[in-house]
């Protein structure tokens, strides 16, 4: 064997050597690469299923993903405790009426592979459900409809003091007295939702860990409850997104009408708010 080729093969071994020792070291890289973050929160087995998908497409056999273990049985969250709420307030009024409709019922058991599954107390039947995410509902398309008129005035973005000495100290002071409205509303609708949200997703946990041995499609039967329960409340939930969104707006707003009432008080002479007035 000539110098050559051994130097050749000592070489071609020294790379794979170093391949072989890099390897484990760029599993960070590798994951980065075919997992996203967003991936990763939708659910425990979801950097499995994207590398089973095809995230070792092209990649060495001998280094290929071994295939995921079977899964556990999924633990149950809960149990879930619903706030109270102001049963004067118009959500309230809403959610009692909607309690009504339960009083008395208990919680439903589901066959499970070790015995009987109860559903968290919170959960008192889709009707129940339905009609509290319908008052959540309701209650966010108020504060869209009745207090976006705060935002509207554009509080934050006044350059100019006579931009400021024209509005009339009253309108600062309800415009206010409605943003601290508004955030005790919000506030209590924000429990309620995070509160009922969390609720159904116990129950969507239960289940994952249901069985049901007496029905030939059983996972399609099950698959059709999640989805069910899910649909049930994705009205009040894309409302709930533009509800918060208002409501960093209203914040910012307050707090620049806090500010504005200072500067209205100290720069702003009267005079010159009256004639504002008569020219109106």
């Amino acid at each position: 064997m000539g110098i050559s080729l051994k130097l050749c093969i000592a070489g071609s071994a020294t790379l794979v050597g170093l391949y072989l020792l890099w390897l484990p070291f760029s599993s960070g890289q590798a994951w980065a690469q075919y997992v996203t973050r967003s991936e990763f929160a939708q659910s425990p087995t979801a950097p499995s299923a994207t590398f089973r998908a095809g995230g070792t497409k092209n990649r060495p056999g001998a280094f290929a993903l071994q295939p995921a273990p079977a899964q556990t049985a999924v633990p149950v969250l809960g149990p879930v405790t619903i706030p109270a709420v102001d049963p004067n307030s118009a959500l309230g009024s809403t959610l009692a009426s909607c309690d009504k409709l339960s009083d008395g019922s208990e919680p439903v058991g589901l066959p499970g592979a070790r015995g009987e599954i109860t559903l968290d107390r919170c959960y008192r039947g889709r009707d129940h459900l339905i009609c509290s995410f319908n008052a959540l509902l309701t209650e966010a398309r108020s504060l869209l409809e009745n207090y976006k008129q705060i935002t509207e005035a554009n509080y934050p973005e006044f350059v100019n003091l006579e931009a400021i000495c024209r509005i009339p100290s009253s309108t600062l002071a309800m415009d206010l007295e409605r943003a601290t409205e508004f955030n005790a509303r919000f506030k209590a609708l924000a429990l309620q939702y995070q509160a009922r949200v969390s609720c159904v997703r116990s129950v969507q946990q239960s289940f994952k860990n249901v069985t049901l041995s007496d029905m030939t499609q059983a996972p399609d039967l099950l698959k059709s409850m999640m989805e069910t329960i899910e649909g049930d409340i994705k009205g009040a939930s894309d409302v709930q997104i533009q509800a918060a969104g208002l409501a960093e707006k209203i914040d910012g707003s307050r707090k620049a009408m806090i500010t504005i009432q200072k500067v209205h008080r100290t720069m702003c002479a009267k005079s010159q708010v009256m004639d504002v007035k008569a020219a109106r």
